[in-house]
């Protein structure tokens, strides 16, 4: 029996258990709580500015990635930023993360975006592979800490 393909598709409210088990483990800087994902991940869903697809394997979600079109001045029309993008990583060196960015990529072509952007601080060569190019530092500034200043 031939193995199915990966399919890369558009994430459904039947994800969010596993897509959050995903998201747990690709956070570093926070730690998810699954109330806010829980509000946030139908919002997703149904969103014309985000772009949140899984890549399922014989029924098994495993991985996703999630963009968010962003307007831009600068660059003469919108900007897709690749917020996240996970593979279990026990399936890792598959292809499945070269699928999901090429699916994003996709994505913000057939709307008409002048450029795909993301910060990483581990996967630089992953994306430089794919043809991104490194242009800034990326900085942020967390507002909860502005409250205990």
């Amino acid at each position: 029996m031939v193995p199915k393909p990966i399919i890369i598709r558009p994430a459904v409210i039947a994800d969010a258990d596993p897509v959050f088990s995903l998201l747990v483990q690709f956070a570093t800087s926070y730690r998810p709580e699954r109330a806010v994902f829980n509000a946030t991940f139908p919002e997703l869903i149904s969103s014309p500015a985000a772009c949140l697809l899984v890549a399922e394997d014989a029924g098994e979600v495993v991985g996703y990635a999630l963009a968010v079109k962003t307007p831009t001045l600068y660059a003469n029309g919108p900007n897709w930023l690749l917020q996240e993008i996970m593979v279990n990583p026990s399936r890792r060196s598959e292809g499945i993360g070269s699928r999901l960015l090429r699916a994003v990529v996709h994505h913000a072509q057939a709307d008409s975006a002048t450029e795909v952007v993301l910060a990483t601080r581990r996967a630089g060569g992953f994306y430089i592979k794919h043809g991104f190019i490194e242009t800034a530092s990326y900085y942020k500034l967390r507002l909860a800490n502005l409250s205990s200043r």
